[in-house]
């Protein structure tokens, strides 16, 4: 099986690049050839002027996992700018490559999503939720966005999968790389309430249900890709404040978070959502990291 993953040298990119080596023939597709090259020397690595020249029709998965770090700065004008154009572009430009297939109904598209999509501090989210328009949330916006250029290129035509990402865990990368110097100094710190729900995967689970939705033609649409454990700020913190024998007893106010990173600490620290991997489960998906703690314990021990 031949598959092409676009943003290859992201942490979950290049998570999948290292698992599915033995077992797939993967291509690499990416802005910076030199990059590409020099972290996958024995892949077949494209850039985006490149991939005209690549033919659909010798693909049977495309997984895309291009966009912005949402979390990366914070939203002004032109940053939120960057963070839509980053995946509508990409997104809008892949399909349309993979349209050109000459056989489109043996090809899956695999596109990134975020339990964004249910907005802000919603409860028992699973993939038949009917999804509420919450006015201003730029969260959910982005994923609505993201979602519909992939249903409006592809509907009909190729078999789609939206896989909905909680936060992914994973050790130097992500959450737990920003998380890791402060809480070692000492400064783990609940954010306002604590009580702020945050639906999470580890890695190693996350790239074993992909594995699932590569293996299973019959996917197609929505999956929401945690963990069946939900789990609060305030119990996410003393988890990993415990993890590093560190203390966590700091309180950072709502007030201060506001005014530090603005909409996005509002959206993205002060809020949260409740997902339910409701479609993994019925598939009998075993979770190796099904708790927070195990799954925290094992990135530090």
């Amino acid at each position: 099986m031949k598959i092409l993953i676009a943003g290859a040298t992201g942490f979950i990119g290049s998570s999948l690049v290292s698992s599915f080596s033995d077992e797939f023939e993967i291509t690499v597709l990416g802005r910076d050839m030199d990059q590409l090259k020099r972290r996958f020397p024995q892949h077949h690595a494209v850039d985006w002027k490149g991939l005209k020249s690549e033919s659909a029709t010798d693909y049977q998965i495309v997984i895309n996992l291009c966009g912005e770090n949402i979390a990366d700065k914070r939203w002004t004008s032109e940053q939120k700018t960057k963070i839509l154009q980053s995946r509508v572009e990409t997104t809008d430009q892949l399909a349309s490559w993979a349209l050109n297939s000459s056989s489109p109904q043996s090809l899956r598209f695999l596109n990134a999503s975020a339990v964004g999509i249910y907005g802000l501090n919603t409860i028992k989210n699973t993939e038949n939720t009917p999804i509420t328009l919450q006015e201003n949330c730029f969260s959910q916006q982005v994923v609505r966005v993201w979602e519909s250029t992939v249903q409006k290129k592809l509907e009909n035509k190729i078999n789609y999968t939206l896989m909905r990402f909680g936060v992914v865990l994973k050790k130097q990368h992500g959450m737990l790389k920003k998380l890791k110097m402060p809480y070692q100094l000492g400064l783990a710190s609940i954010l306002g309430s604590g009580q702020q729900q945050i639906s999470w995967i580890h890695i190693e689970d996350l790239v074993r249900a992909i594995r699932l939705i590569i293996k299973t033609p019959s996917i197609s649409g929505p999956i929401n890709m945690v963990a069946p454990e939900v789990v609060t700020q305030k119990q996410l913190a003393k988890n990993m404040a415990k993890a590093l024998n560190r203390p966590c007893f700091l309180q950072t106010p709502i007030f201060f978070i506001k005014l530090l990173f603005g909409q996005m600490g509002d959206e993205l620290l002060l809020s949260g959502q409740e997902v339910i991997p409701e479609y993994l489960q019925k598939a009998n998906f075993f979770f190796q990291y099904p708790m927070l703690e195990k799954a925290i314990f094992h990135e530090h021990d």
